[in-house]
């Protein structure tokens, strides 16, 4: 036996502490006989040496974890998939990997894996959730990690991170301080050639980096009574980012390669930023619940200036000088309250205001080497400022035992009002409706199928305009970009194999109204490419996610978790006039771990492998074809041989021979079919060799 489970519903109720409805013992009775939740307790896990959380849900047949989109303005958007003791953990501020890292193994009961609506919980739009239940009165405990990393250049560096939870009284508190440093070396091989297929140049590009980042987070929680209870979690981290890149460029005038130009250029970016949750969750009755959210968060970075310099190769030509500031802040308020109007039915309903920021400066000069001129670019120095309001009502109706029925619509209001090089403002209003429906077919069967609408968010950054000097790419700010809407079905079916094995299967169709794309824009410096909305498009897609033991084949305590997605996608190409994929799409995506543990001598190993097809890239005056050739294999090999350490040995991007682009190049418009050049480019960083200790106290 691999391990044990159990299916109750009853036990999720019983360490449920979302609100005081999720301890009426009515309700628990009611629940008891469902199959929504599988209680996986810690005898499953053995196997698999456990020292933290982390580990743990990692091993849950079926489950991936998701922090949610915290990429999104706003809370709504952000919910995570895992509860600890039935509460979600954070919002935004500190990550669930990082939440989980920080609980020691033996500190958890089990491991229950929600598996559709049920009363207690709010799934926010995730099929299935993860709760961890950890046992009352865990006292203090620790987590710390240290990991020395060899990159492929030869340099080797190393970083820690240290993590401390405790308990006096009512309140808990966590700490923790994480520094992050990575030096890779990238090489970039180009090859240039004219119309004709006549090679032009070919380049040598030699790029170091170094990262450096230390975050400080925390987190108190306390219990003011049975019926209150306030938490806040704050984020603060500063970095340091440097790049020090050379390139040889050799021309065939001749037909003989030789070298007609060196360039050079070296940057030192920095950055720094700060966030704070802060939680108020109140049982106003048996029955209602009320919960607030406040957050704040604020970051800025400040990139060179860089000069970028041309060399003939021995005397200078020429440079361009780019410097980058911005700053943009985000202040969000959130207030919910859920309501049991019977055994069958809850309600959620609240609003949701933000106000969120952004400024950016782009400079740029150009050196002849005699004067230093300004390059003028549109929207280069601009603040976006959005105000957005939200109104939301959800309701999940257990319909029966094998029945759950969630609907939700959710308002949306928003003014956008830019200043600087451009000054004007827009209003939008969305509606944004929902509906999920989940049926337990048998106790190893879930289907599932859902209808919604979504409105991606306006990217500042988009607003503003931004080049690459050493990638030869300049896009204009486009300040009458619109949000990309979608309409989305999408059925799935979900078969659980034995204890620790399911497969899930996904189909799902979008239509897009203004699908976010490149548009050209002309403007008295030039033609360029600008984000904007070209027309409406169609993805159509499918999913296979699986988690299988190996067992069978004579892989005693293997397992191989898989997920393949297919994409074809439409939309019609308003310059070429026909139709073509969407862009920055990949019609393949592959990704496969497999482990396999040896308790009886504290060790494991394993590998992970993901890969993407080609994806393509449609610009207004260049095409692009992306490929990711060899994809990116990691291997490992763990030990916890010694108690409450996790000594890991791997070496990441085995395979790397590099990744390949080609770049067209039109006279004029995409449309016209005019080619002027062809590049192709090879890219690669090597293997990464790691150490990593890590454990609990």
């Amino acid at each position: 036996m691999r391990g044990k489970f159990t299916v109750c519903a009853a036990a999720l109720a019983l360490t449920s502490t979302t609100s005081a409805f999720a301890q009426d013992t009515t309700l628990i009775a009611e629940t008891a006989n469902s199959s929504a939740v599988v209680a996986f307790e810690t005898a499953f896990f053995t196997t698999f040496n456990p020292v933290t959380a982390l580990d743990m849900v990692g091993r849950v047949p079926g489950f991936s974890l998701s922090d949610g989109d915290t990429e999104r303005r706003g809370l709504a958007d952000s919910f995570g998939n895992l509860l600890i003791n039935g509460r979600r953990p954070s919002n935004k501020t500190i990550g669930l990997q990082t939440v989980l890292q920080r609980i020691n193994a033996e500190d958890v009961i089990r491991i229950e894996l929600i598996r559709e609506p049920v009363p207690q919980y709010e799934m926010r739009g995730h099929a299935r959730l993860v709760n961890v239940v950890l046992r009352e009165g865990a006292g203090s405990s620790g987590s710390w990690n240290t990991r020395l990393r060899h990159f492929d250049g030869g340099r080797l560096v190393g970083d820690a991170e240290v993590a401390w939870a405790t308990s006096r009284g009512d309140t808990d508190y966590s700490f923790g301080l994480e520094t992050d440093l990575r030096t890779p070396r990238i090489t970039r091989r180009e090859s240039l050639f004219d119309a004709a297929g006549n090679q032009l140049e070919h380049r040598r590009d030699n790029e170091q980096r170094r990262y450096w980042e230390v975050e400080l987070t925390g987190s108190i929680a306390h219990q003011f009574s049975p019926e209150t209870r306030l938490q806040i979690d704050g984020q603060a981290n500063t970095w340091t980012w440097n790049r020090h890149q050379y390139s040889l460029v050799d021309g065939f005038a001749g037909g003989t390669p030789r070298l007609i130009r060196f360039e050079q250029s070296q940057t030192s970016n920095s950055g720094s930023g700060g966030s704070i949750t802060a939680t108020l969750n109140h049982d106003l009755s048996d029955r209602l619940a009320s919960t607030t959210t406040a957050l704040w968060r604020q970051s800025e970075f400040s990139d060179g200036p860089e000069a970028f310099e041309e060399f003939d190769p021995g005397n200078f030509v020429e440079a361009t000088i780019v410097s980058v500031e911005s700053e943009s802040s985000e202040q969000v308020l959130r207030q919910s309250f859920n309501y049991q109007v019977n055994l069958d039915h809850v309600v959620e309903f609240g609003a949701e205001a933000a106000i969120n920021w952004r400024e950016t400066l782009l400079d740029v000069q150009f050196n002849d080497g005699q004067t230093i001129t300004p390059v003028p670019l549109p929207v280069a120095n601009t603040r976006v400022e959005e105000r957005r309001a939200e109104v939301f009502v959800n309701h999940v109706w257990t319909i029966n035992e094998a029945l759950n029925l969630e609907s939700g619509l959710r308002y949306e209001f928003s003014e956008i009002e830019q200043t600087g090089d451009t000054n004007q403002s827009r209003n939008f209003a969305y509606p944004k409706p929902s509906i999920a429906l989940t049926w337990l077919m048998t106790d190893d069967t879930t289907w599932r199928f859902v209808a919604e609408r979504d409105v991606d968010q306006l990217d500042f950054g988009k607003f503003a305009s931004s080049i690459d000097v050493a990638d030869n790419n300049a896009v204009v700010g486009n300040p009458n970009y619109e949000p990309q809407r979608t309409w989305t079905l999408e059925a799935e079916a979900e078969r659980r194999i034995g204890e620790s094995g399911s497969v899930t299967f996904r189909i799902g169709h979008d239509w897009i109204e203004g699908v976010d794309d490149f548009i050209s824009v002309v403007t008295p410096t030039g033609v360029f490419d600008a984000p904007g909305n070209i027309g409406d498009g169609t993805i159509f897609r499918l999913t296979g996610e699986f988690t299988l033991p190996l067992d069978s084949l004579g892989l005693d305590n293997a397992v191989l978790d898989g997920f393949i997605e297919w994409y074809d996608t439409n939309i019609f190409d308003p310059l070429t006039l026909v139709d073509r994929p969407l862009s920055n799409l990949r019609e393949w995506e592959l990704r496969f771990d497999y482990r396999q543990t040896f308790p009886e001598r504290n060790l494991a190993w394993g590998w992970d492998y993901y890969w993407l097809s080609d994806g393509e890239v449609f610009r207004a005056r260049e095409y692009r074809l992306e490929g990711f050739t060899d994809g990116d294999l990691d291997v490992y090999i763990e030990s916890t041989h010694i108690r409450g350490i996790t000594a890991r040995l791997s070496v990441d991007g085995i395979i790397d021979r590099g990744n390949d682009r080609q770049r067209i190049f039109y006279n004029g418009s995409r449309a016209t079919g005019a080619i002027s050049a062809i590049e192709y480019q090879v890219r690669r960083s090597g293997p990464r060799f790691a150490l990593e200790l890590r454990g609990t106290f």
